[in-house]
């Protein structure tokens, strides 16, 4: 049986569709997909190089979407795959200079866009934000996984 939306979580929905279209029309206004983008977004973001296993949890990608885009951005003379030190199967992402530059170009202005946005909040607002949208997610993952 169908069940009614209610407004409150088709505005929310709405919303979340709304904020995701704002990343994927940044990507897509530098020529990339959003997959690259946050796999970007990743290695400008953390000092330590990720393997692929570890972007694929963190963003919650399938492995193909990862690899195709860590592909894309090998060629692109972007990162460089290097083994990791004790296993030799796993790789390292690492930026090049041409992909720190991009970084820089690209991601850096919209981590800052990010930040300015963030910072209109109150504390109150922030903390909020972040707890509210965590029980949700909490949430939802429970009832998705209990059918």
């Amino acid at each position: 049986m169908k069940q009614p939306i209610t407004d409150t979580l088709a505005a929310f929905n709405q919303l979340y569709k709304e904020m995701d279209e704002i990343y994927h029309l940044y990507a897509k206004k530098y020529g990339i997909s959003d997959a690259t983008l946050w796999l970007m977004y990743s290695l400008c973001e953390n000092d330590t190089a990720f393997t692929q296993r570890e972007l694929c949890s963190a963003w919650h990608y399938p492995r193909q979407t990862i690899n195709s885009a860590l592909k894309g951005l090998e060629k692109q003379e972007l990162i460089v795959l290097e083994p990791v030190p004790g296993n030799q199967k796993n790789k390292r992402i690492v930026l090049t200079e041409k992909g720190k530059n991009f970084v820089e170009q690209v991601i850096d202005p919209l981590i800052l866009a990010e930040q300015r946005a963030f910072q209109e909040l109150k504390e109150k607002e922030k903390d909020a934000l972040l707890s509210l949208t965590q029980k949700y997610v909490n949430l939802l993952q429970v009832k998705v996984n209990s059918k």
